[in-house]
């Protein structure tokens, strides 16, 4: 398989604080890749540099043979979507307008060719719409969904820019053992056939979801492997997971 996100040497420092240090990952096209670690490790850290929200100090980040090194988050996200730990829908505009303004970003940059594709627009925020569940809220405001379902739609936001890379930040987060299930096989079905990399603390949800779980441990990468190696790693129960059951 060929890479769908290449990461090599990334280091990121605050000051004389290192977060990063030296980071190298590798997801395959098609693969669903969690990276787990303890709070502090960088996690969030790593996202910020794919994504373009800040610059590494060193390294090199390659999305499907497109240098990302250092552009900025407009550029990235032609290539990528992400979303964040806590909700970022527009709570002052409706359900189906937050999805029609994530398709109409990843539509052509020239107004003639959005004005001509408006009714492809709407009707890929529409689809996806159906897709997460929110058909039946599709005309209240965003603030007004609960918690689960504003998460709901911070994926479809992701989805609806058409991006083969997904990086989804902690999506269970604050979410009871229902709402997380229900989250998980939500991802599960409308990612299929994306790449995915995901931030996650709840064990049980990525240990059901992921093809390859990488491991961050003080802004390192210390194992990557399947779900059943990682489980039985000595090193990763040490830093992170505690004895194997």
């Amino acid at each position: 398989m060929s890479a769908a996100l290449d990461i090599r040497g990334v280091v990121k420092r605050f000051g004389p604080t290192h977060v990063l240090r030296g980071v190298d990952l590798r997801v395959e096209e098609g693969e669903r890749h969690a990276i787990i670690g303890p709070n502090g490790a960088g996690k969030s850290a790593l996202f910020d540099v794919i994504s373009g929200r800040t610059r590494p100090d060193e390294g090199r980040i390659v999305a499907r043979g497109v240098d990302l090194t250092g552009r900025a988050p407009h550029r990235v996200s032609r290539v990528l979507a992400r979303s964040f730990q806590t909700t970022s829908v527009f709570g002052g505009l409706t359900v189906l307008d937050n999805l029609r303004c994530a398709a109409l970003g990843a539509a052509s940059s020239r107004v003639l060719d959005r004005w001509l594709h408006s009714r492809s627009i709407d009707e890929r925020a529409r689809a996806m719409l159906d897709a997460i569940g929110l058909s039946a809220r599709a005309d209240d405001l965003a603030a007004r969904l609960a918690y689960a379902e504003q998460r709901a739609l911070d994926l479809g936001i992701a989805l609806a820019t058409d991006a083969p890379l997904i990086l989804l930040d902690e999506p269970t987060a604050g979410m009871n053992r229902g709402e997380a299930a229900r989250a998980l096989a939500l991802i599960r079905a409308t990612t299929q056939g994306r790449t995915l990399l995901v931030i996650e603390h709840d064990m049980d949800a990525v240990f059901a979801l992921a093809d390859r779980i990488s491991v961050l441990v003080r802004g390192r990468v210390i194992a990557s492997d399947t779900p059943a190696a990682i489980r039985a790693n000595r090193d990763v129960q040490d830093a992170y997971l505690g004895a194997a059951p």
